[in-house]
């Protein structure tokens, strides 16, 4: 089943170049294991219908800064950085409900 947004899992980034990128799946192809498979929960499933909204999430992984994404991952020598899917999970939500702020209201805490 294709998945609407992906991220690499392992990368190379100092100072502010990014070592993972979020892709935005628009063709609906259906990935390979090099990628980190993004499945979003019912209610954001529905709101990504709207391509105006998908767009609007894709922008904000995009803005996780480089420095939260390091710091999440781990990093090898020669600073190969991987990121596991746990290890993304534990990811600020914060841009998504920037960017989506009726998401808020459907937090569990």
């Amino acid at each position: 089943m294709p998945v609407p947004f992906l991220s690499t899992y392992m990368g190379r980034g100092s100072g502010e170049k990014k070592p993972f990128r979020f892709v935005w799946n628009r063709s609906q192809a259906v990935a390979t294991n090099v990628y980190l498979l993004l499945y979003p929960k019912p209610l954001l499933a529905e709101l990504l219908e709207d391509e105006d909204k998908a767009d609007q999430i894709h922008q904000a992984l995009n803005q996780i800064e480089a420095d939260e994404l390091r710091a999440e991952g781990r990093v090898y020598g020669g600073g190969l950085y991987k990121m596991e899917p746990g290890e993304l999970s534990r990811m600020s939500a914060v841009p998504l409900l920037d960017a989506l702020p009726e998401l808020e209201r459907h937090i569990e805490i």
